[in-house]
């Protein structure tokens, strides 16, 4: 038993409100716990589909991005005005990635 959650609540549901609800369940990535205590706590559930991804291909794109950084200080390119304006962007990207993450947890 969870100590810090000692209370129970027991629901009821037909068959296709428990299978509607495994499903959001499913797709939140959250427990049917979790889900179901934001639900009733007037949370709001944000699922952002495929955020793992585009989290893993702007890591990619910012490795680049600093790849080029580096070749432009160290005078092997020339396009810094670019590189300025690209890293900008991308700092706005992470800003709203991370906003979308925090209002899904």
């Amino acid at each position: 038993m969870n100590r810090s959650r000692p209370k129970q609540i027991v629901i009821r549901a037909s068959e296709s409100e428990y299978n509607r609800i495994k499903k959001k369940v499913e797709r939140s990535t959250l427990t049917q716990n979790e889900y179901l205590l934001k639900c009733s706590l007037g949370k709001e559930i944000i699922v952002v589909e495929g955020i793992h991804e585009l989290a893993i291909e702007l890591k990619r794109i910012g490795n680049n991005l600093n790849q080029l950084t580096k070749a432009v200080h160290q005078g092997k390119a020339n396009c810094s005005k670019e590189l300025d304006d690209i890293s900008k962007e991308m700092k706005e990207v992470w800003q709203l990635l991370r906003r979308s993450i925090q209002k899904q947890a």
